[in-house]
């Protein structure tokens, strides 16, 4: 399968299951601010409390195939290998569709990720082997802390500023200079370095 990361903000994702499976999935999507319909005759709290909250609409009843007619993504995570496998024949070709419990039937599978910030790690064994996946996935965890997330944030700003304010001549040296591991943990390097440039780009400004 082709990896890509899709922007699901404001795009509308049907879910078909309120288990805890069609929950593990539903919790991850709220994160990328998709617009969910969970459908499904029962759902476990969760689900409920979060219909409650209007974060997301859960229709209490069995799943029809015009549920999914205007949904940018579905997720067939039903209790029924046979319902699921039904949703996935009958949805659009365009469409993107994961069944939770036979992967092969949909477009795409769902990875492990890890997110520090603007850094997303995503893997996969193809379903070969879930629990390898998790494990890599905590791996990953411990290498790459936190710290990843305002480091990330520095180098997007500090690529900004050199990308518009400096020629094309000086941009090359500057962002090699930014892959540096002293910024990774040093705050008071990062602030010197954003500094440095604020005032490079002031003297270009001048000229």
């Amino acid at each position: 399968m082709y990896p890509i990361h899709v922007d699901l903000c404001g795009k509308k994702v049907v879910v078909a299951g309120g288990g805890p499976v069609a929950y593990r999935k539903i919790r991850d999507l709220l994160k990328e601010k998709a617009i969910i319909t969970v459908i499904s005759i029962d759902a476990v709290k969760e689900i409920q409390e979060l219909h409650e909250q209007k974060s997301l609409t859960w229709i209490s009843r069995e799943v029809k195939s015009k549920d999914f007619e205007k949904a940018f993504l579905i997720v067939a995570a039903t209790n029924s290998n046979e319902v699921n496998a039904e949703i996935a024949i009958n949805v659009n070709e365009s469409q993107l569709i994961n069944v939770a419990d036979q992967p092969k039937l949909g477009n795409f599978i769902i990875p492990s990720v890890v997110k520090r910030g603007k850094l997303v790690l995503s893997v996969s064994t193809s379903g070969a082997s879930p629990s390898l996946s998790i494990s890599i996935k905590k791996e990953l965890q411990q290498k790459y802390s936190k710290d990843y997330e305002s480091y990330l944030e520095f180098l997007f700003e500090c690529r900004n500023i050199i990308k518009n304010e400096f020629p094309k001549i000086k941009r090359k040296a500057l962002m090699a200079e930014l892959t540096d591991p002293v910024f990774l943990h040093d705050v008071n390097k990062r602030y010197g370095y954003k500094k440095t440039l604020t005032n490079e780009k002031v003297r270009n400004l001048v000229k």
